[in-house]
Order: structure tokens, then sequence, then C-alpha cells
């Protein structure tokens, strides 16, 4: 999104902002090697090898208004691979996507590491596309729960991300995604709230990944273990310590 747009919440940090890619602009015609790579197995495959996967055709998997979107709304690739790597510690984890959208980010990450993510959404048109994106990739350790935050019980988790969320209920009627939710400030400054709590009520060891933030501040107790450039912002990942014994910080 252009900084300038009027959606913007000219106090809010970590905002999303445009992303330079081409997939709003028309598609060059399919070539036998678009078609090749654009093939669900063929998708799972790569990601599970770690070989690289262009937004453009993973995003193949659903319809064209989502893919005219992707890059404002949805996380790249590139980018929940790196995230998922971190929050990942081995296949028992699970992982708690608040605001999953159409599921991209839970579906890159169970496919690269093989653990449970758990997308939650509050669009259940949304939760629909992403359970069929999950049936055609195969992936099986990918589930999406249509949900408010406040509606949810989200605290059996390790691990959760945040690709802030939120910040939809800020913008003006022309900018949203759609109409189907309830979208205002007051939403937004609650939802924060509920996250903020969740947090804090997490076990020790608990790791968060942010990208553009969440539109809160993390509770006390948390380490920031690593920011790292990734794509239009940083991913910052944070570790809930125990008192009295201090993490090692990596920030780079």
């Amino acid at each position: 999104m252009n900084s300038s747009n009027e959606r913007r919440a000219p106090a809010l940090s970590g905002q999303r902002s445009a992303l330079p890619t081409s997939s709003t602009a028309p598609s060059p015609p399919a070539g036998d090697a678009d078609r090749r790579a654009t093939n669900p197995l063929a998708l799972h495959r790569a990601l599970r090898k770690r070989l690289p996967v262009f937004d453009r055709h993973f995003d193949t998997l659903y319809p064209p208004a989502i893919r005219g979107v992707s890059s404002q709304f949805w996380t790249p690739v590139s980018v929940a691979v790196r995230a998922s790597e971190l929050l990942v510690r081995n296949r028992k984890t699970r992982v708690l996507d608040v605001g999953a959208g159409v599921g991209k980010f839970c579906l890159v990450g169970a496919a690269v590491t093989g653990a449970a993510f758990v997308g939650l959404e509050h669009r259940e048109h949304f939760v629909e596309m992403a359970n069929d994106a999950a049936r055609r990739l195969r992936v099986r350790t990918a589930s999406f729960v249509h949900a408010r935050l406040d509606k949810f019980s989200a605290d059996d988790f390790d691990a959760y991300y945040f690709y802030n969320p939120f910040e939809e209920n800020l913008w003006n009627d022309g900018t949203q995604l759609d109409r189907t939710v309830e979208l205002s400030e007051r939403r937004f400054f609650a939802d924060v709230e509920i996250a903020m709590s969740m947090l804090a009520r997490a076990r020790t060891g608990t790791l968060v990944a942010t990208y553009h933030g969440f539109g809160g501040v993390m509770p006390s107790g948390y380490q920031r273990v690593l920011r790292e450039p990734c794509w239009s912002d940083h991913i910052e990942l944070w570790v809930k310590e125990a008192r009295g014994e201090p993490v090692s910080r990596t920030d780079r």
C-alpha cells in the first residue's frame, strides 16, 4: 500500500505498506513452466524442500479477486518461510496465526516445518478458501477456525504470529476488504487489548513473531531476540522469559 493512501492511520506504528510486486497487475500468459509451478502438489514439494516459491504461483490457489490484493493483505511466501522457521522448535510446536485471512502463512509454515499451524479468521468465506487451499496442497497440519479473537481460547499454543491483523479496522469503507464483519476504531482497540492480555498469560518460553507489528506493545516479560529486515518491513521475534532469567539478545 502506498504510504500516502488515505487508509493509513498516521499515528499507528508497524503499518503495512505497498509491496514491490506486480501481483495486482495483469499476469502474462501462463506457459508450461508456470503451469507446472502452480500445480498444488508441486508447490507443496517445493516448500517442503525449501525451494523458492513465487507469490504469483502460490496465489493461484485462490480466486482472482484474492490474488489481486494478496500483496497488500497477506504474508509473502518468503516472509512466511522465515517466520515459521523462527517460531517452530520441532514438529510438536503449535502456532496460532491471529487474523489468518485466506491461510497463506499457515499453509506455507505447515508445509515447510511439518508443525501444527492454526489460523484464526473472522471472515467465514476466507476460512472456506483456506480449507480448500489446504486440501489442494495436501497440507494436513494446517487448520482454520472461524471466530473472533474475543470468542476463541487462544492460550494453548507455543507460538503466535501477527501480521498487523487489526489495522483494517482503522481504514475507510473504500479500502477495507469487505463489510461482511464488524470493523471499527472501537474494535481495533478492543482486539489489541485482547491480544496483549493473551500474550501476557502465555507460558514461559512462548515465541511471538510479528511482521509490521500488531498494533500494540509487547507485555512485560517479553524480550526481543531478533529484528531482521524482510521484504517490506522487519520480522521481530520475541520470547517470554522466566522472571530473573533474561535471554541473550541477538538483535540485528
